[in-house]
Parts: structure tokens; C-alpha cells; sequence
């Protein structure tokens, strides 16, 4: 995703805001890694140069098996840019962030950090909601800010009331994707969705099946244009699927 004007602002703070936390000159590591080849190659250009080859591995390991948390923050703003611009690596898919931001107990960190990540989610998810799904989806921005026990009814509230075609049709791609990993009773079935703890997958469960995102996709299928029809089509019979029972 091509960030917009804000959200290039957003990410620019998070590396101020992360900006005293210097490139470590060495990481503890499992015997399983080779933190010395890592630190070569995420010393091999300057932070923001950094392509996702490069840090990837490093953050897909960041805090399980490689590196502390201060080694995690001085690479984070650039982890996080990857997340926006290309989350092809595990460890720059935003569920995964927010795992290791917890793990690294993030909620203890100074405000002005905590600050920069809340708002990169926040910006990230909005932008993304904007998008035609067939060029970015917003559902692993959804997935992560659940993970991070940001506030959700803010983001549902803010989705219904987006007035754009392509938020509805986000929410009807996050019916048939993210959706039947919310609606699954076997936590180990979740996909990433098993990071969200579960009175954040009852609150989704509540909504999704709550007459307002129905309303929104019957909405929908008055204004968006014949060759996507399928997609708000195929979103309400997913809904139907979801029995009431299910918020159980």
C-alpha cells in the first residue's frame, strides 16, 4: 500500500519517536539463528533503506529467538513501514507486530512510543479501508488492532459510517476471509485471530452479526457496480451462515 500524505506523516513520527534507541551492536540469539549474519545484513544499509530481504528474517524471529526489546525498537519503525508498503515477510504482517509489541509488553513503554504505534494502526487500517480489496485488504490491519486491545467499537463505528464503495467492500471481503477465522470455536483454528483474546472475538462476533453491518451490506448491493456484485452477494450468505448460536 502507497501511503497517503498522513499516514507517510505517521510513520515518520514512529521513527522519531523510536529514534534514540541506537542499532545494536550485537544480539543474544537461540542456537537455532545466526545473529551475526543477521546483524550483518541489517547493518548492510541505513534503517529507512532497509528492503523487506533484509529485515524480514530478522523480524519474523525479533523477541522469540533473536534480540531484545531495544534491539526490537530501533528496528521497529522500519518493521512497521515494511507492514504498510509490502507485509510479505511473517514478521511485518501486522497480527505479528502486535504480538511481539506485546510480548515486549509495549503497554509499559513511554507514552510517546505507545502513542506513535496506536496512531501508525489506526492510519494504516483507515487508509487500507479505502482501498478496492483487490488491491489491499484491511483484514490483517483488523486482525492486529484486535491483537493489540485497541479500541474496536471506534474502528466499527467509523467502518459503518464510511461512506465509500470500497469500505463496504472491505467489509464484505472480511465476510469471507477474516470473518470464519472470528467465528471459529476451536482456537487453534483461528489463523492469527488466536492472539485476540476472547472477549475481543465475542465483540467481533456480536457486530458481524448485528443488523448494522447487514444493513450496510444490503446497501451495498444498490451501489456497487455489476462485475462486484458477487463479492456483497456472497458476503450476505456468509452472514447467514453465522448462526446467532455462534456468539456462544
Amino acid at each position: 500500500m502507497q501511503p497517503d500524505e498522513r499516514l507517510q506523516r505517521l510513520i515518520d513520527d514512529c521513527y522519531a519517536a523510536f529514534a534514540l534507541y541506537p542499532r545494536p551492536l550485537a544480539m543474544h540469539a537461540s542456537p537455532l539463528r545466526d545473529p551475526v549474519a543477521l546483524l550483518k545484513t541489517l547493518s548492510s544499509a541505513p534503517l529507512r533503506e532497509l528492503t523487506g530481504e533484509q529485515i524480514g528474517p530478522y523480524a519474523g524471529y525479533a523477541l522469540t529467538t533473536v534480540g531484545d526489546v531495544d534491539d526490537y525498537k530501533h528496528f521497529l519503525p522500519r518493521i512497521l513501514e515494511q507492514a504498510v508498503y509490502e507485509p510479505q515477510w511473517m514478521g511485518t504482517d501486522p497480527p505479528i507486530i502486535a504480538q511481539r509489541l506485546k510480548r515486549g509488553k509495549w503497554l509499559e513503554w513511554p507514552v510517546n512510543e505507545q502513542a506513535g504505534i496506536r496512531a501508525l494502526f489506526a492510519g494504516a487500517w483507515s487508509q487500507a479501508l479505502q482501498q478496492d480489496p483487490d488491491e489491499e485488504e484491511a483484514d490483517s490491519w483488523i486482525c492486529g488492532t484486535a491483537c493489540l486491545d485497541l479500541d474496536l467499537e471506534a474502528m466499527m463505528e467509523k467502518w459503518l459510517a464510511a461512506p465509500s464503495i470500497n469500505a463496504s467492500l472491505q467489509l464484505a471481503n472480511f465476510v469471507q476471509t477474516g470473518a470464519r477465522f472470528v467465528f471459529e470455536n476451536d482456537t487453534a483454528e483461528r489463523a492469527f485471530w488466536s492472539y485476540v483474546d476472547e472477549v475481543k472475538i465475542h465483540q467481533m462476533r456480536r457486530w458481524l452479526l448485528g443488523q448494522p453491518v447487514h444493513q450496510l451490506l444490503l446497501t451495498a448491493r444498490g451501489r456497487t457496480p455489476p462485475s462486484r456484485l458477487w463479492l456483497v452477494e456472497k458476503a450476505l450468505e456468509g452472514l447467514a451462515d453465522f448462526r446467532p448460536a455462534r456468539l456462544q
